[in-house]
């Protein structure tokens, strides 16, 4: 008897503590390349923006699911309240938002207020700071141009240039504040989103200065726990973080589950993509973004390949929200005052060629404008777009230049292109490029520069042609068209384009809101340009992800800077699925999918 009940106990103890033992952690594994910055104000590429957006929280944010992109409130209680001519917008801040704890705020500190959304953005326009998204506030948020001014001459470390504040940003009360604006702009709410307009606590700048950049508090959903230099970065998540949940995660207990979703990220700081690529084959890293190389290496049709498939891996495909392009010099004697050599160039661009040179991670663009804005037009087609040979050569006929020479002296026409690196791949898109205009008897120059002296060249107009792309900063076509206007030669309209009637339609879609008569105009605004021919379009770049089995909730968004809330990892699937994985040969790799009558499974 007594023996019976010993080992009842021993059931009933080991069931306890089978019962209590905690869930495995939630880690996700990521590789990421150089983080410049922590700092919002100084996070100007996609790493450092992106990890800003982990640890600190912004005013709004991009709803994670829903097409087309549209804000949501994130730190606020509600969307922002617009004044009929959008030149004033009013805001409530939520009363759950606590920054980090830290040694340099005391607990009545940590509170966040409007004081600190003020600051925050007073910060961006402070020019000692030499914040490289100025541009956001420039011209827009009343008496920030002269804030601008003055701070120029304030000493280093002289912090009260702040406490006046600015007569655009106008504070009722802890939780309740205004902005007024110069003019009318309904895309402002765009730019709150933006992860270099997260909230930053004051005491905490003034106290680490310069040393902020890598000592962040936020109130982000995550914390940093650790950071090596060039080899890792460690986040956790943040218990203070506000209230907020994931309806469409697809495990339905974690629907009702705080945000964020993982309890721990490893970042990975790695150079080399092949790095990453290997890593994740052995199950190391959740997702990779597929470069060229890697692309190439597992190519089959955009199907992944059998032995791929067999682990579960999914591949992720989808336009990103940029435009690569060829732009030319309208101040240029030979190009600027000459449309039809610009068309015959045009329809001599092999866009099918650099289709086949990215691994098909290139969608033909008909126009400036991305998919996915108000504007795009799937259905319509650019009259000059290449390849089209035979009509090169009639355009270069009537352009003067019959057989790409010039009757006068007999000899080819000879241009320039200007490239923004020198790398192989630079190299190689210039060779794409002088093929081209060799077909129809044009020879071409690829000049490769590096980055300094490349855009001193574009700022001074030596050039003839060059290479580059936009990337958009919010979802919306005027983001684009800009680069068009005249009022913005020598900033973001780098070829000097200027047309008055261009001109007029910018003028008049500015203070529209989304509406079906601005899409029209901004439609009427892309068929404009393509008559003039004011670039050649190359395409929008096709991001192409590999994501492991265990990882889930990812969905493809240009503006998720806070994605990482949203995904979590099943630990145990990870377990059992990297245990079955063995080595793959290159063979494997690069198998062809099955037909559909082939099976595969």
């Amino acid at each position: 008897m007594i023996r019976r009940c010993g080992a009842t106990l021993l059931i009933l103890a080991t069931g306890l503590l089978l019962a209590a033992a905690p869930a495995p952690l939630r880690t996700l594994s990521m590789a990421a390349g150089a983080v410049k910055t922590l700092d919002p104000i100084l996070a100007d590429d996609v790493v450092s923006r992106n990890l800003v957006a982990a640890v600190y929280d912004t005013l709004l944010q991009y709803d994670y699911t829903a097409r087309p992109y549209r804000l949501t409130p994130s730190m606020l209680t509600a969307m922002p309240t617009a004044s009929p001519d959008f030149r004033r917008y009013d805001f409530e801040l939520r009363d759950d938002l606590f920054f980090a704890a830290d040694p340099a705020l005391a607990e009545s500190d940590r509170k966040i207020t409007s004081r600190d959304v003020g600051y925050s953005l007073m910060r961006i326009a402070d020019a000692r700071n030499h914040s490289p998204v100025y541009w956001m506030l420039r011209g827009k948020i009343a008496g920030v141009e002269e804030f601008h001014r003055r701070s120029k001459s304030a000493s280093r470390g002289d912090q009260r240039i702040y406490d006046a504040g600015l007569p655009g940003l106008e504070i009722h009360d802890d939780r309740r504040f205004s902005i007024h604006l110069t003019k009318p702009d309904p895309r402002f709410l765009y730019l709150l989103a933006m992860p270099n307009a997260a909230v930053v606590p004051r005491k905490a700048v003034e106290k680490y200065r310069d040393m902020f950049a890598r000592h962040p508090v936020g109130s982000g959903p995550f914390l940093v726990a650790d950071w090596i230099n060039d080899y890792r970065i460690t986040l956790v998540r943040n218990p203070d973080y506000r209230l907020e949940h994931f309806a469409g995660a697809e495990t339905p207990a974690d629907r009702h589950r705080r945000l964020p979703l993982l309890d721990r990220v490893d970042v990975r700081l790695i150079k080399q993509p092949m790095a990453s690529w290997l890593l994740f084959l052995q199950g190391n890293l959740d997702f990779n973004e597929l470069g060229k190389d890697n692309s190439d290496m597992i190519a089959t049709g955009g199907e992944l390949p059998v032995a791929l498939r067999r682990r579960g891996i999914r591949l992720l495909r989808a336009p990103e929200f940029e435009i690569r392009y060829l732009g030319f010099n309208f101040n240029d004697p030979q190009i600027g005052g000459n449309p039809q050599l610009r068309q015959a160039l045009s329809l001599a661009y092999d866009i099918d060629r650099r289709v086949e040179y990215t691994g098909h991670q290139l969608l033909p663009a008909n126009g400036p404008l991305p998919p996915g804005v108000a504007g795009y037009d799937a259905d319509w087609r650019h009259p000059w777009r290449g390849p089209d040979l035979p009509a090169a050569r009639d355009r270069l006929t009537a352009a003067g230049y019959p057989d790409g020479r010039d009757p006068a002296s007999g000899t080819p026409l000879r241009l320039t292109l200007d490239q923004s690196g020198n790398t192989t791949a630079h190299r190689q898109y210039g060779e794409l490029a002088a093929a081209d205009f060799a077909a129809v008897g044009v020879e071409l120059n690829s000049v490769l520069n590096n980055k300094p002296r490349f855009y001193e060249k574009l700022r001074q107009g030596r050039f003839q042609l060059f290479r580059l792309s936009w990337i958009g900063d919010y979802p919306d076509a005027e983001n684009f068209l800009q680069l068009f206007y005249s009022g913005n030669i020598g900033s973001c309209n780098r070829t000097g384009f200027s047309d008055p009637a261009y001109d007029r339609l910018y003028e008049e879609i500015l203070p529209m809101p989304d509406s079906p008569e601005r899409t029209a105009k901004y439609r009427e605004m892309v068929r404009l340009l393509a008559d003039r021919c004011a670039w050649i379009y190359e395409g929008f770049p096709v991001s192409c992800l590999l994501l492991h089995a265990w990882l889930e909730n990812y969905h493809p968004h240009d503006f998720a800077f806070s994605r990482l809330k949203y995904l979590t990892v099943d630990p145990e699937k990870r377990a059992k699925l990297r245990a079955s994985f063995t080595p793959l040969t290159l063979k494997e790799l690069q198998a062809p999918a099955p037909k559909p009558d082939q099976g595969g499974k």
